[in-house]
């Protein structure tokens, strides 16, 4: 979710500690900047794309950092309101922080809760990137003014229910897709996302003995649609890749990814695609490894948001 969604929410779960929903409230102000916070990590980008989307939802969405960006928004916020409650502010801001993590884990791309511990993404992915019902639900909680107790548990049981709903659409997807592709296939897993765009539709990709298939589940009808099928690359051209630094920070990037192998002007070039997103007829984020004859390497790229974007990776010869 982009930043501005976030601090929406924050403002909105202010709501529940019985103060006015206003900037004016250091404890709105607090929640709703502590939701942003975690976007910090914005700042990677002044270094570009290619070290921006290694860091980006990483140390900053964790857990202890959560607590230290709590702490250093509260102590910002005391600075500028003659009566505060230090420890109620720093509570509501902490909420508002977690809040941002929370958010991230429910979509696609997930977030590193449990770092400096483990560098493996938290992800459960049933929110689209933007999501309707979660910003009506919020905006109701900001501009209602009178708010009664119904009302708060009517859009506390409201957002379960709609998360619960999600969850069992992401089952109902995974469910046709193995369906599908069970008769014709060794089906090794089935991984499936909230589509970009389409509320009513879920990405899938289709690992099997033989190839990984990418396409979309439509809901409404429980039609297939596949939009491409890869063969299974060698093992030896995988490790190949593996082992290089641009193939390492890709591995981190994503868990879902191709890898295909070609020939040009006596080059062996790996080219590997992360199979999660699709938009504009393109999957968004690719990797290029060249090696020469000899199979020493000769050029890596990242590829970010577009295969026609170069960001030279160095390499260890």
């Amino acid at each position: 979710m982009d930043p501005i969604t976030h601090g929406v929410i924050g403002l909105a779960i202010s709501a529940y500690s019985g103060d006015p929903v206003a900037f004016t409230n250091p404890v709105s102000l607090g929640c709703a900047i502590g939701a942003m916070s975690p976007d910090i990590d914005i700042i990677a980008k002044l270094k570009g794309d290619y070290v921006y989307l290694k860091h980006h939802r990483g140390i900053s969405h964790s857990i202890p950092a959560l607590f230290v960006l709590a702490g250093i928004i509260t102590i910002g916020l005391s600075l500028f309101f003659a009566e505060f409650q230090l420890l109620r502010v720093f509570i509501w801001t902490l909420i508002g922080c977690i809040s941002h993590t929370f958010f991230d884990i429910l979509n696609s791309y997930g977030a590193k809760l449990f770092m400096p511990f483990t560098k493996k993404k938290s992800m459960i992915g049933i929110l689209m990137l933007y999501d309707p019902v979660i910003t009506v639900l919020c905006f109701l909680l900001i501009f209602v003014k009178e708010k009664t107790t119904a009302l708060y548990i009517g859009i506390a049981m409201s957002f379960f229910i709609y998360l619960i709903s999600r969850w069992m659409m992401k089952q109902r997807a995974e469910k046709i897709v193995k369906n599908y592709y069970h008769h014709g296939y060794k089906v090794c897993s089935v991984n499936i996302l909230p589509a970009l765009m389409a509320y009513h539709k879920w990405d899938f990709i289709v690992s099997t003995k033989s190839h990984n298939l990418v396409g979309q589940v439509n809901l409404l009808n429980g039609k297939i649609f596949e939009r491409k099928k890869f063969k299974i690359p060698e093992d030896e051209d995988i490790q190949m890749f593996k082992e290089t630094n641009m193939g390492k920070y890709f591995q981190d990037f994503t868990p879902i990814y191709q890898v295909i192998k070609s020939e040009e002007m006596d080059n062996i070039v790996l080219k590997s695609i992360d199979l999660r997103y699709y938009l504009r007829n393109n999957f968004m984020h690719h990797a290029t490894v060249i090696y020469d004859c000899e199979k020493n390497i000769v050029q890596s790229f990242f590829h970010p948001y577009h295969i026609q974007k170069n960001i030279p990776v160095i390499e260890v010869k």
